[in-house]
């Protein structure tokens, strides 16, 4: 088993007196932090991850009709998606 040493401040050092005065198991307290933060950050991951499947899915059902005449850049590629915006703003200025 691994030891964790954590440095605390002051105000950290009086908490942790009074939860082992009031009974607390330090350790299982520690030990359920980091399994609930481990928990959120795989939830995290896999949002992540479904957003894009998710994306593939609109992308999938919602195609351009036909008649539309082809892009001149990758709709999916934010830098040419940006620069095209651009371009086309400009244009309408003038």
């Amino acid at each position: 088993m691994t030891l964790l040493n954590v440095r605390l401040g002051a105000d950290d050092t009086r908490r942790v007196s009074a939860l082992r005065r009031a009974g607390v198991h330090l350790s299982n307290l520690v030990r359920e932090a980091i399994r609930a933060e481990y928990e959120r950050s795989q939830l995290a991951k896999r949002a992540v991850h479904h957003a894009a499947e998710i994306m593939q899915e609109i992308y999938a059902e919602c195609r351009d009709p036909p008649s539309l005449r082809p892009r001149s850049y990758d709709v999916h590629d934010r830098a040419a998606a940006k620069r095209a915006i651009m371009r086309k703003l400009r244009g309408k200025r003038r």
